[in-house]
């Protein structure tokens, strides 16, 4: 499958994890330090089927990012 270069960075930084690799909250793995691109970009690769998002009830504004296990 091809990635956009914006794609690939995103991907990278979520294999290689906060606490452990292929996950860890997005505020920790957003590459860009511009929360809309990284917004654009996740939701690109979650339709792609490459990662899941799965939100914090506890707090709306976090996002746990996982590699998606296809």
């Amino acid at each position: 499958m091809n990635l956009t270069e914006k794609e690939q960075k995103l991907m990278q930084s979520i294999m290689e994890g906060m606490d452990e690799p292929g996950c860890g909250w997005l505020w920790e793995l957003n590459p860009f330090n511009n929360d809309k691109i990284c917004a654009g970009v996740l939701s690109s690769l979650i339709q792609k089927g490459l990662v899941n998002s799965y939100q914090d009830e506890e707090c709306p504004d976090a996002y746990w990012i996982e590699i998606a296990n296809n």
